[in-house]
């Protein structure tokens, strides 16, 4: 039932696309005046989880469906008024999981004043909030009930630089209920973006500070987190055939009586080969985020990933997240046609203190963390595949698969079984 549902939506939205595709006026807004704009988007993805906790035959293939509706009231250039509902659906998942489901809610509510190109910017309310690659503070818009935060945001702009001032609380999604921010969960942040230092490169160094009524602590015991995370982000190119990306961050504070003392860094250099077809490009990337060393020393060494965007950055299969992670990543990128991007990647995954858990794309306990320090890091590797279709500005396709290889870590400590993963989607917007 869920494939056919699938195919007959799929096979409606080509044919709409490809009969608007001659239309470059905009048709949904066309007729309107020039101070009203409306959007309209839907999203279909056909997924399946295979060895689900690393368990043989525990599989899960299921339909993902997003709708959104939005609105922008922009009566004068310095003032806009934006609203955004959304309706997120599942089919062939038996629970209620809000990940997955949130029915017609309020994604995005704020009042705009400023301008984007001018030299200030303020936005009040409900909104994205995304910085860098989104590592650290990002949207997550591959999940079918994205990322959205409850705050103001000031952004200062000056040629090249800018600087944002923030403080938000990350609203939380509710299947049943108007979604909601939790009272005492809030972030507040200065992040720079500094484009005039050295040329054709940025560098981006914040402060972020964040406290919860309830985290987890040590031996897992909820307690209040009130703790810094400082960084610095680089990203550029030189040449036209090298892009690169680097990031070291520390965080200090405390969660119940114990002390946060966590730290990570990634670098990543791409090269763009001009001897080979299809604008090929190689890239590299390591990435590291500490984990605990010793249980019950009164010290938490596990990285606070905070609230990024994961998926695609540490496999497709989402088993590894920012937090006790060590991973290496060899990529190859494929351009053959404008409308046609294909990538093969290969992954390495360890943990980065046997003494502490495998913690998922999400942050939540994968495997638990073993009593004494576990015998092997090696988790395993996971080679994945993507491809990206965009024959029309009105929709684009995509399809992935992934599968990771358990290593010894997985199947010493886990029931072993190799995880899989594909995704098909049709992404159509107006």
């Amino acid at each position: 039932m869920a494939n056919r549902i699938f195919i007959s939506t799929l096979a409606a939205y080509l044919s709409l696309g490809w009969l608007m595709a001659a239309d470059n006026r905009g048709p949904l807004n066309q007729e309107l005046p020039s101070w009203l704009t409306l959007g309209v988007q839907t999203r279909l993805r056909a997924e399946g989880q295979h060895g689900i906790r690393f368990s043989e035959g525990n599989d899960q293939d299921f339909l993902l469906q997003r709708y959104r509706f939005s609105t922008l009231i922009r009566p004068v250039s310095w003032l806009q008024l934006y609203g955004e509902v959304q309706d997120s659906r599942s089919v062939g998942i038996p629970t209620h999981d809000p990940s997955y489901r949130d029915t017609m809610d309020v994604r995005q509510a704020y009042l705009g004043l400023g301008r984007e190109g001018g030299p200030w910017e303020l936005k009040v309310g409900r909104q994205r909030l995304a910085f860098g690659s989104e590592r650290l503070l990002g949207n997550a818009e591959w999940s079918n009930v994205p990322r959205v935060y409850d705050g103001a945001r000031l952004g200062l702009h000056h040629g090249a630089d800018r600087v944002d001032l923030f403080a938000a609380s990350v609203v939380q999604s509710d299947a049943d209920h108007w979604d909601h921010h939790r009272p005492g969960n809030n972030l507040y942040g200065v992040y720079a973006s500094l484009g005039s230092l050295i040329a054709g490169s940025k560098i981006e160094p914040y402060f972020l500070y964040r406290v919860s009524p309830s985290s987890g602590g040590e031996f897992g015991r909820l307690a209040h987190y009130d703790g810094a995370t400082v960084g610095v982000r680089t990203a550029g190119g030189f040449r036209k055939l090298w892009t690169y990306e680097s990031e070291m961050i520390g965080q200090r504070g405390t969660i119940g009586a114990a002390s946060l003392r966590a730290w990570a860094l990634m670098a990543q250099a791409n090269r763009r080969i001009s001897q080979l077809p299809w604008n090929a490009t190689l890239a590299t990337e390591f990435n590291y985020a500490s984990g605990d060393r010793h249980q019950g020393d009164g010290q938490l060494n596990t990285f606070d990933q905070l609230y990024p965007t994961n998926h695609l950055i540490y496999g497709l299969t989402d088993q590894q997240g920012r937090r006790n992670a060590e991973n290496g990543r060899a990529a190859l990128k494929l351009q053959p046609r404008k409308w046609l991007t294909v990538r093969a990647e290969q992954r390495y995954l360890w943990l980065a203190s046997k003494y502490d858990a495998l913690y998922a794309f999400n942050g939540a306990i994968s495997v638990p963390a073993v009593r004494g320090g576990a015998q092997y890091r090696d988790v395993g590797h996971e080679f994945d595949l993507m491809g990206d279709f965009v024959t029309s500005k009105y929709y684009n396709i995509g399809a992935q698969w992934g599968h990771l290889t358990p290593g010894k870590f997985l199947k010493t400590y886990s029931p072993g079984a190799g995880r899989g993963f594909y995704a098909f989607f049709v992404d159509f917007h107006l």
